[in-house]
């Protein structure tokens, strides 16, 4: 059986969908990259830590700025600077971003925070959220203190697991629409696994999502420092991106689309954890992960 994001990314394959334009693209990097600089300055205000991960680590090491076919941009910070991030955010980006985060304003439309563009849409292929929610937004993940004990760890790691399973179909659940479902359900396994989504969402209903979230996120945290850190919101959840402490701090420096930017401490073993050993080596074209989307509007667009 497909993984639910597997899935999605072969429905988007369908004709009626499309991918970004070139000059979208560019534009769209235009809008990140603008975005980022406003971060990076407001997190050097205040001494704060924000890295490069995921795709867009990738996009650093190997062709010093964006995959040529990607279309997103992803941070991460440690938990302690994101938390400072939220109590200073409202003075210093409010005027042009809106921050979307568990356990911060009741807003979080994901189990990750998103740092998103005001005046911009930006609605992507199985988007199941309301519309004034769905922006041109930098993806934020938080690195989190992982138990040293093993048994700790496990017990920990399946509980925020569970949570996120949880949270996962309460969202298909509530933000349920009729884009989405047909969306879905253009395929008989589309359609199963809609449908088993919306009958388990509706079982753990009696929280909403937001407050799902508020708890994963929780969940996710750990105090107390140790020889491992992780980021349990991302790509691989709780268990996938695990790392000896130095792995992810302290940075290290690389380049960006002619910026100087902070890469995890070993961008190397980092990388290598998530994207195989063969990360320098350009994938084939049909596994170069796309966005396709459904509509699209830039600042100042009518």
């Amino acid at each position: 059986m497909k993984s639910y994001k597997t899935l999605l990314n072969s429905l988007s394959k369908d004709p009626s969908l499309r991918q970004l334009t070139d000059d979208e693209i560019e534009k769209l990097r235009s809008v990140f990259l603008a975005a980022f600089q406003d971060l990076v300055s407001c997190c050097e205000k205040y001494g704060l830590t924000v890295m490069l991960i995921g795709g867009t680590a990738i996009g650093a090491v190997r062709h010093q700025g964006f995959i040529p076919w990607d279309d997103d941009l992803d941070v991460a910070m440690p938990r302690k600077d994101f938390e400072k991030l939220k109590e200073i955010f409202e003075k210093e980006l409010g005027e042009k971003y809106i921050l979307s985060s568990p356990n911060y304003k009741g807003n979080a439309n994901n189990r990750f925070p998103m740092m998103m563009v005001k005046d911009t849409l930006l609605v992507e292929a199985g988007n199941s959220l309301e519309i004034e929610l769905a922006k041109i937004k930098i993806d934020m993940f938080i690195i989190e203190n992982i138990p040293q004990n093993p048994i700790c760890r496990y017990v920990k790691g399946i509980w925020c697991s569970l949570l996120m399973f949880m949270a996962s179909y309460e969202e298909t659940y509530e933000w349920q629409n009729d884009a989405f479902k047909q969306y879905m359900c253009k395929t008989t396994e589309g359609k199963k696994v809609y449908y088993r989504r919306i009958r388990l969402g509706r079982f753990f209903s009696f929280f909403c999502f937001q407050k799902w979230m508020n708890l994963v996120d929780s969940a996710c945290q750990y105090k107390k420092s140790t020889s491992l850190m992780g980021i349990p919101s991302g790509r691989g959840h709780y268990f996938g991106e695990i790392r000896p402490a130095k792995t992810f701090l302290p940075v290290s420096k690389g380049m960006f689309e002619g910026m100087e930017v902070n890469l995890p401490g070993d961008p190397d073993d980092y990388i290598r954890n998530l994207y195989g050993d063969d990360y320098m080596t350009l994938p084939p074209v049909e596994k170069r992960e796309r966005h396709f989307i459904m509509d699209i509007k830039f600042k100042g667009d009518e």
